[in-house]
């Protein structure tokens, strides 16, 4: 599968220093050129692109005011290193084929998967408004112990999805409810049998999006739209503290 990283969204500081300051109050563009160190032209240009992607920053008398969230897990607004595209066949071929190229512990989040993968050749629906990311590590373990290595990221991502007031069942097969599945992880080791030379994680969580039949998500659980950026901070920083 060709991997194509054209229009990923990376690390912006411009972007979260913005976004910082408009979250405490009005600023004019004066302001924030002064506080980034650009001209009023690259701030109007950030604003364009921040319009574009979701947030809502509207101009008036006082300067720019921010009046509604993306809420969506763009790098900028996590605390790992991150990738994000809009639309990718799978995020765990774009993890492996950065780790290919030594780029370990970067989190690549999509906002769908056109040909997203779950366990045993299975095909994983993964439409916008679901958590969709993988992530190549390096875990200094065998082939034999990437399953008990799994079940432990299962784990962390069942106390994650707890956290916003769904009771879950962890598995082997990821996390479910009375309804059906909610979320699954996938691991694939790369290397020798008495050492993986690094392996790919990649996780799925229904959130907001439509599921198959025999799914479920936590809009559907908590009858209530969901903030996926809320979702993503909780389940990546769990998967995160998992996978050190």
């Amino acid at each position: 599968m060709k991997v194509h990283l054209r229009g990923a969204l990376r690390k912006n500081e411009a972007k979260r220093l913005i976004l910082g300051r408009l979250r405490k109050g009005p600023a004019s563009g004066t302001e924030l050129a002064e506080v980034l160190g650009v001209s009023r032209v690259a701030v109007w240009k950030h604003v364009k692109e921040l319009n574009s992607l979701g947030y809502s920053i509207v101009a008036t008398g006082r300067g720019y005011r921010l009046v509604g969230e993306a809420e969506m897990p763009y790098p900028w607004e996590l605390d790992v290193e991150a990738i994000y595209l809009h639309s990718v066949p799978s995020t765990m071929e774009v993890a492996t084929h950065l780790a290919g190229r030594g780029i370990l512990g970067t989190f690549v989040i999509a906002g769908e998967q056109t040909a997203g993968r779950g366990r045993l050749g299975r095909g994983w629906l993964s439409m916008p408004g679901g958590l969709y990311f993988s992530v190549a590590l390096s875990p200094g373990l065998s082939m034999d112990e990437l399953r008990d290595f799994r079940l432990g990221i299962i784990e962390s991502l069942a106390s994650a999805v707890s956290s916003f007031g769904v009771d879950v069942e962890a598995s082997g097969d990821g996390l479910f409810t009375p309804r059906g599945k909610l979320a699954g992880v996938l691991v694939e080791g790369f290397g020798e049998p008495e050492l993986v030379r690094f392996a790919v994680v990649g996780v799925g969580v229904n959130v907001n999006n439509p599921v198959p039949e025999g799914g479920t998500s936590l809009s559907l659980e908590l009858r209530e739209r969901v903030s996926l950026l809320r979702v993503a901070k909780a389940v990546i920083e769990g998967v995160n503290y998992d996978t050190r």
